[in-house]
């Protein structure tokens, strides 16, 4: 008699000789098919942004090997949330409908809440579906029912698409006077007239204002005496004033000319505003 173990294989044996059988008989592709990709785009080859929501409208071009927002300020863009976007160009699915097909103010696109535009290419974003948290996106003639991914990014505005650093580094920093500490570039280093710090703690400093990132950006109230001016020259001759609003519960420096206000922890007090010698700082 069979025991039980050799009954379950052969069953087994015999499911793979019937599968393998209808696969060869019905020509049955196997293994995982990339849906197609919904826009046609590579993102490689996007050289233009446009954004458009309720709140306002933003535009950003390629520049070198990053970003660059044109409008509504002239400033270094967020290159890792805007190649975040970028990405809805590699999405796929199968739900797609004729945008003719159907009432689009069913799904929200008669007055979509947002409008992204890549190079021509025109993606409106409408409601989403109660079921999956998709989203009903219409390129061109068509709406797709995509993941709710993308529109979170876009409803930042301008705070989303910014870069977080205070001074980036392609702006090209040649000087930065700090509350009774001046500092210049020399050559290839940089020295604070009257003081004893060394190159390596000033270029410490210039690389905490070029490196660090705000842990979160807002848009600048002009309410308020701020505590101290910052000023900033940069290599083709155009000088910023920052301010100084606030060291605690946290730093916020504000940049009058773009309207946004960046916000540290405290403990970076020594980081970028002071190399030492307040014991103090409030």
């Amino acid at each position: 008699m069979f025991s039980r173990r050799w009954i379950i294989n052969y069953v087994l044996i015999v499911l793979i000789v019937v599968f393998a059988y209808i696969g060869n008989r019905y020509d049955v592709e196997t293994g995982y098919k990339s849906k197609p990709n919904v826009t046609g785009l590579d993102a490689a080859e996007i050289e233009s942004i446009e954004i458009r929501t309720a709140d306002g409208s933003l535009s950003l071009r390629r520049d070198g090997g990053g970003w660059l927002v044109e409008s509504p300020i002239r400033w270094p863009g967020n290159n890792i949330n805007v190649e975040r976007l970028l990405d809805i160009v590699n999405s796929g699915t199968d739900s797609r409908l004729a945008a003719d097909a159907i009432d689009l103010s069913t799904l929200g696109l008669d007055f979509p809440k947002a409008m992204l535009r890549l190079n021509d290419t025109r993606v409106l974003f409408g409601t989403t579906n109660n079921i999956g948290e998709r989203r009903y996106t219409m390129i061109g003639s068509t709406v797709f029912l995509l993941p709710d991914v993308h529109l979170p990014f876009i409803i930042q505005g301008l705070t989303g698409f910014v870069d977080r650093r205070l001074l980036p580094k392609k702006l090209g920093l040649e000087a930065l006077r700090l509350p009774g500490l001046p500092i210049e570039r020399a050559g290839d280093q940089w020295r604070a007239a009257g003081t004893d710090f060394d190159h390596g703690q000033l270029q410490q400093l210039v690389d905490n204002w070029q490196g660090l990132e705000a842990s979160r950006i807002k848009p600048h109230r002009a309410t308020g005496t701020p505590r101290q001016k910052i000023e900033a020259r940069f290599a083709d001759g155009q000088t910023l004033e920052l301010y100084l609003m606030s060291i605690d519960p946290e730093i916020v420096i504000a940049n009058p000319q773009t309207g946004l206000q960046y916000h540290f922890s405290d403990d970076l007090y020594y980081q970028l505003i002071s190399l030492g010698g307040d014991e103090n700082p409030a």
